[in-house]
């Protein structure tokens, strides 16, 4: 009997030891006992102890996650302080892969891969069309030759929107298939998916594998197997995607690179994006982040000569980049929360048979309803938030842990009958007044409560394309990506959203998003016009933008972070405590802030500003260090010696991007 080192998926951060009669690799995907129950996981590289008696090993999967794809879960773990065991249950898609007893054979799936996906997967068995689709213009000519020439870097694809930044990186995609290996595509939303697909399928004449969690276990499963197996394929997903063990993968692309949500911040905290160019540079290959509006992050590392870079300034075609125009409400006597300017723009635009998009990050009618007798709002009893109005269902909702509630007929306060109104726009609100000032006009709102699956995606972007919607009225679901011919107006209607705040990314995340959601309009032959609602057309984002130089925005932000020792000039660690005990977590709060870390700064604890989620209570410290290598230690060297009771829980965030 030989003796092997077992790593279990779950909260453990190191490896058991079990008995097994026969020889093992590191990395073999086995199945053994741990008290009372059965788990899976995979032998590791750490010393067993053999001088104790020792349970077996009970089932040998015959599949291996693969070297590199170990060493990619110990720097995560390691990196982002989330037990191995946690990551390990990522790679293993324990839940669609691994979830039961009755995973099928791998020859078996595989053979049938093509059952539930509509048409054949395998390049090998299509016949991969190495030119046929993709053609690029000189600007993308010359970006794709600046990635060639980049070799197994990270490279940062800075192109506006527009501008074919998709047909760049899919030639290099195309590259890797022509030398039979794997190709893995990133997207901060499903909902961005679907038109990708449908621009592999057209240039390479087979269709990619898709990852997320709409997809079926079954499904999940042959992609898993599929990319475990070496064989061409191409996979593109959600930041989960990213733990997929491939065995010969040739290239990463994060698509939207800046996007917010390649942050997981549930559960184990990590940033999918970075994660990306770590796994890149383990596996030796190429990481392409593409974006229209980088984040700052990769913008200095591209300046500091850390990726390689290229710029595309132009929009493909004879498209033009839109006109903005700034409408200042501190001037407008508007009927409703849709200026008289903006109703004009949007009465033109169909006339003249073109679509537009109304911009709010809202969902639901009203973000807060109030007594008109005495100004009360109704908070969520479990979270820090207010109850937000869902006329279409008749509900007050949280939307961090879904207590629904009806409207109170009497105020909860004072008493009063019948006096609780909305107070602020939600899409439903806006869609309800263009209904009234446009009755003629077709409306569809775009966000998670209405195209939550991909079929209702899939139908609603097939009505915009077909031209039988006049406006859509979209969340940040609908923001980006998207490629639409005939929208050639946007309005937004609060360019104050999220432009203020504690957030350190409060104003580049604003600019971001004014230039995704701008970036929707007029992108082919016809000018694109966009609209912005502001109480702020001063700010120095709207003064860059209107100017039409938005990168001395960007220059100033970049310059604010560092003379304020800000990321990426300095490295943050957050620690959260939270529990449902107050007085305990308060008290656990207080007494590890008594043990203050040598080696870096220590902002806290101070109570959370969204201090109650789902009914834990939750305190905070922030930890500050310009030695970025060493603020890792210097969070486990505090927080290993700390007695913690059980009840309380202990959350790292790594390069926090956000602080409530």
């Amino acid at each position: 009997m030989s003796v092997f080192s077992v790593l279990p998926i779950g909260p453990f951060d190191r490896g058991f030891s079990y008995e097994f009669d026969g020889d093992l690799q590191v990395g073999d995907i086995v199945e053994a006992p741990f008290g009372s129950r059965t788990i899976v996981g995979v032998t590791t590289d750490e010393k067993p102890t053999a001088d104790i008696e020792l349970k077996k090993i009970s089932k040998v999967f015959g599949l291996n996650i693969g070297e590199t794809n170990y060493d990619f879960l110990k720097w995560v773990a390691d990196y982002s302080m989330i037990p191995r065991g946690m990551v390990l249950k990522m790679i293993l898609a324990e839940k669609a892969v691994f979830g039961t007893n009755k995973i099928a054979k791998a020859s078996s799936l595989l053979t049938n891969q093509s059952e539930d996906q509509g048409i054949k997967n395998d390049p090998q068995f299509c016949g991969l069309k190495t030119n046929e689709g993709i053609t690029l213009n000189a600007s993308q000519a010359a970006a794709y030759q600046k990635i060639v020439e980049n070799g197994a870097r990270p490279f940062l694809l800075n192109g506006v929107t527009g501008s074919g930044k998709t047909e760049i990186y899919l030639s290099a995609v195309r590259d890797v298939l022509a030398q039979k290996k794997q190709a893995l595509i990133l997207f901060p939303e499903i909902a961005l998916i679907g038109q990708i697909v449908k621009r592999v399928e057209k240039y390479f004449g087979f269709r990619p594998f898709v990852w997320n969690s709409n997809i079926t276990p079954k499904n999940k499963r042959i992609a898993w197997l599929k990319a475990l197996s070496g064989e061409p394929c191409v996979v593109m997903g959600a930041r989960s995607a990213l733990f997929i063990p491939f065995k010969n993968l040739g290239i990463i692309v994060v698509d939207e690179e800046h996007d917010s949500s390649y942050k997981q911040e549930e559960g184990g905290f990590y940033n999918a994006r970075d994660m990306a160019v770590v796994r890149g540079h383990l596996r030796k290959i190429p990481a392409i982040l593409s974006s229209a509006t980088p984040s700052i992050e990769s913008r200095v590392n591209a300046e500091n000569g850390k990726y390689g870079y290229a710029a595309v300034a132009n929009r493909f075609g004879s498209s033009k980049m839109p006109e903005i125009h700034l409408i200042d409400m501190r001037q407008v006597k508007a009927d409703g929360f849709i200026s008289p300017a903006l109703i004009k723009a949007i009465k033109s635009a169909i006339l003249k048979g073109e679509q537009c998009l109304i911009y709010l990050n809202r969902r639901g009618y009203s973000p807060i309803v109030l007594c008109k007798s005495c100004g009360d709002k109704i908070a969520c009893p479990n979270c820090s938030g207010w109850l937000v109005y869902h006329k279409n269902i008749d509900k007050l909702i949280c939307h961090y842990c879904d207590h629904r509630i009806d409207i109170p007929r009497k105020c909860l306060a004072c008493g009063e009958e019948g006096s609780y109104i909305p107070f602020g726009p939600g899409v439903e609100r806006i869609f309800e007044e263009l209904q009234k000032k446009l009755p003629e006009t077709r409306i569809e709102i775009a966000s998670s409560d209405t195209i939550a699956s991909a079929k209702n995606i899939d139908k609603l972007f097939e009505k915009i394309a077909n031209n039988e919607v006049d406006i859509i009225i979209g969340t940040q679901i609908f923001a980006k990506g998207h490629h639409f011919p005939n929208i050639t107006l946007v309005g937004i209607i609060d360019g104050d959203l999220g432009l203020s705040g504690a957030d350190i990314r409060a104003a580049e995340k604003t600019y971001q998003l004014v230039n995704q959601v701008a970036g929707r309009a007029g992108r082919e032959e016809k000018q694109g016009q966009i609209f912005i609602q502001t109480f702020s057309p001063d700010h120095s984002l709207y003064v860059a933008l209107k100017s039409d130089n938005p990168d001395d925005f960007i220059k100033m932000e970049i310059e604010s972070r560092k003379n304020n020792g800000m990321p990426p000039f300095s490295r943050l660690a957050a620690v959260i405590v939270s529990g449902t005990n107050r007085e305990l977590t308060e008290k656990v709060a207080k007494k590890l802030g008594e043990s203050r870390p040598r080696g870096a700064q220590i902002f806290g604890p101070a109570p959370a500003p969204f201090f109650l989620l789902r009914g834990r209570t939750r305190w905070r410290f922030l930890l500050k260090s310009t030695e970025k290598k060493s603020l890792n230690r210097v969070v486990k060297r505090w927080l290993s010696v700390q007695k913690i009771p059980k009840n309380i829980k202990i959350q790292i965030d790594i390069d926090p991007i956000s602080f409530l």
